[in-house]
């Protein structure tokens, strides 16, 4: 059976990691906070808030399609489901960065999908690049853990729109893990990982997190700019936006 259950809020803190294999290698690591919660839970704390400023926030327009700017993201991914014959969903909770101050960038964001007897029936990787452009991958949860996806946006600049992705997640009260294999013509080319032990999320720890790391959305990002000037001087072929998908979504 998939472990994907975490009824709980948390903070998982840890460390991503990248590495590509072509081609040639290059490798490279940092430490990170992720936040678990419920998308639609009014949330009373003084730090972290749903849709409103604070030192931590999660504005649902923030995910979705970028060209929405207004959105209620649970009523958006309840009518996908739905319409994907996805039923009786009565709760989303997602795993991704928050706002630290205003900013923030998401590589990626896991949105898990609970029935009435909070069983995860689907779930949605959220891709976002750094083009200002955003990408779902929406798979039924059935008994693994492990998901096949064909790519079908562009990521990374240093990579075209091809090839496939198997991804394994799985989270619970005291761990997250997420590993992403990415292959082109069946031969590995890249793999990302991000494992990470929970802490409650509460003022204390939330306190503590933002005195302690409040730069790491920005480092996050900076990061990212940073290992693509690396790879370009390593010779790595730069490869023009295409076209964005024409559906938000992509079903598995």
């Amino acid at each position: 059976m998939s472990n994907i259950n975490c009824p709980e809020d948390f903070l998982y803190e840890g460390l991503v990691t990248h590495s590509r294999t072509q081609p040639f290698n290059h490798s490279f690591k940092y430490k990170i906070t992720y936040f678990w919660f419920d998308i639609s839970k009014r949330t009373k704390k003084i730090t972290f808030k749903i849709n409103k400023f604070s030192l931590f926030s999660f504005l649902h327009k923030d995910h979705g399609p970028v060209e929405k700017k207004t959105i209620d993201l649970f009523e958006y991914f309840h009518k996908k489901l739905v319409k994907n014959k996805i039923f009786n969903i009565s709760q989303i909770k997602i795993l991704c960065l928050p706002r630290i101050l205003g900013y923030v960038f998401n590589p990626i964001s896991i949105l898990v999908c609970y029935d009435n007897k909070l069983i995860a029936k689907a779930i949605v990787f959220e891709v976002s690049n750094t083009f200002n452009q955003r990408h779902s991958y929406l798979c039924k949860i059935k008994k693994t853990n492990v998901f096949s996806l064909k790519k079908n946006f562009y990521v990374s600049p240093f990579f075209k729109v091809e090839g496939s992705y198997k991804i394994k997640f799985s989270i619970d009260r005291d761990f997250v893990n997420l590993f992403i294999l990415y292959k082109i013509k069946n031969q590995k080319v890249f793999e990302a990982s991000f494992k990470g032990k929970s802490k409650k999320m509460n003022e204390l720890n939330l306190t503590k997190l933002f005195f302690k790391n409040f730069f790491q959305n920005i480092k996050a990002t900076g990061g990212i700019y940073l290992e693509a000037l690396k790879l370009l001087f390593k010779g790595a072929t730069y490869t023009k936006i295409p076209k964005k998908p024409k559906h938000f979504i992509t079903k598995s």
